[in-house]
């Protein structure tokens, strides 16, 4: 007897509101696939209730003066990359045969300096030699043979040396219109590199613009999912841009909807109870039950019920088919209590019920 009052007064005992009124709901993500551009059926790839992956071709259209304008475009940016190798290759022939032109000039350049600098050196010497056969034939000390003689060799030497000087501002003056028409010829490769590699922009632009148009008309499953719907069209016809072409249902998550009675709803569920769902026709014993959480707990009734969103929690059973629209059975629990208070609340509801039934008998008399 002790035990036994110990356990009615405080065993705890889970309370469940019970529903037979619930179903599995799929979310479904449905996208619309239009034309982009005007253009003639040429294949159908696909047909109504396939299950498709993203990207997988659906209808393709027509794309020869697409592809007419893309092989034209390929040929002049194959034409302008082959015009701007040749610059390249030139450019690098102009540094080397200004390299070696300068250098040669460059040398012949040193070596003019060295025998001008000898020459200069002779000449003076030699001026030396003119002045003292000049004194001496002032003194009658020499001939005026000799004198004339270096006087000669000194005006060689002086004309040597203009000559030299001459070959030096003549090497000098050829560097300079070297080196100007190496400016030149590279300021005109580079000139035409510039608009070549402008037009070869323009090029590759026309053909990227091509490529996305012509892959534009071949209209590809956007998500994966099921084909819903699919036009009526055939091979040959043409589809205006922007006509509806086909529809897509991609598979969502799996939610509960369970439907209560206002009295086991309202103040007794709210979001973030925990719950058991069983599926009708699968024997929770030997296919197991699913777990799930109350997100949202509607505030109106309608119809007489109360509408009660609730969400799967951890892994399904690998036995139970988790498909849309199958009834199920949720149970929710709502409260803790021990026996001692479930028969007080249980005397409470029959009190009420006979206070309610003499109310209403007293009305009817009266």
């Amino acid at each position: 007897m002790a035990a036994w009052a110990v356990w009615f007064l405080f065993q705890e005992i889970t309370i469940y509101s019970v529903s037979d009124q619930a179903k599995l709901e799929q979310e479904q993500n449905t996208v619309h696939v239009s034309t982009q551009r005007t253009g003639r059926v040429i294949a159908i790839q696909a047909s109504l209730g396939d299950t498709l992956n993203r990207g997988d071709l659906l209808i393709e259209l027509d794309t020869k003066a697409l592809d007419l304008d893309l092989d034209g475009d390929s040929r002049v940016s194959q034409s302008i990359s082959t015009q701007l190798q040749s610059i390249e290759r030139e450019h690098s022939l102009r540094n080397k045969k200004f390299s070696e032109d300068d250098k040669a000039l460059g040398d012949q350049l040193r070596l003019l300096r060295q025998q001008h600098e000898l020459q200069v050196s002779n000449q003076k010497i030699q001026a030396d030699v003119k002045a003292r056969y000049e004194r001496l034939l002032q003194k009658q000390q020499s001939s005026e043979l000799d004198y004339l003689a270096a006087k000669r060799t000194f005006q060689q030497m002086a004309m040597a040396t203009l000559a030299s000087e001459a070959a030096m501002r003549a090497i000098s003056d050829r560097r300079d219109q070297l080196a100007n028409e190496y400016q030149l010829a590279v300021s005109a490769l580079g000139q035409r590199r510039e608009d070549l590699q402008r037009q070869l922009t323009e090029v590759n632009t026309r053909i990227q613009q091509s490529s996305l148009a012509a892959d534009e008309q071949r209209l590809r499953a956007p998500i994966a999912g099921k084909l819903a719907s699919l036009a009526d069209i055939r091979e040959g016809e043409v589809l205006l841009a922007g006509q509806q072409i086909a529809t897509l249902q991609a598979e969502g998550r799996i939610t509960v909807q369970a439907f209560f009675p206002p009295a086991l709803a309202l103040g007794h569920i709210r979001p973030g109870q925990s719950a058991q769902v069983k599926l009708d026709g699968f024997s929770w014993t030997r296919y197991g039950q699913l777990q799930a959480r109350v997100e949202r707990v509607a505030s109106a009734v309608q119809t007489g019920q109360i509408l009660v969103e609730l969400s799967l929690r951890g892994e399904a059973p690998p036995q139970l088919p988790l498909l849309h629209d199958l009834p199920a059975r949720v149970e929710i629990a709502t409260a803790v209590k021990t026996p001692y208070q479930l028969l007080l609340q249980r005397l409470g509801d029959l009190l009420s019920g006979q206070v309610e039934s003499t109310a209403n008998l007293l009305e009817t008399q009266q």
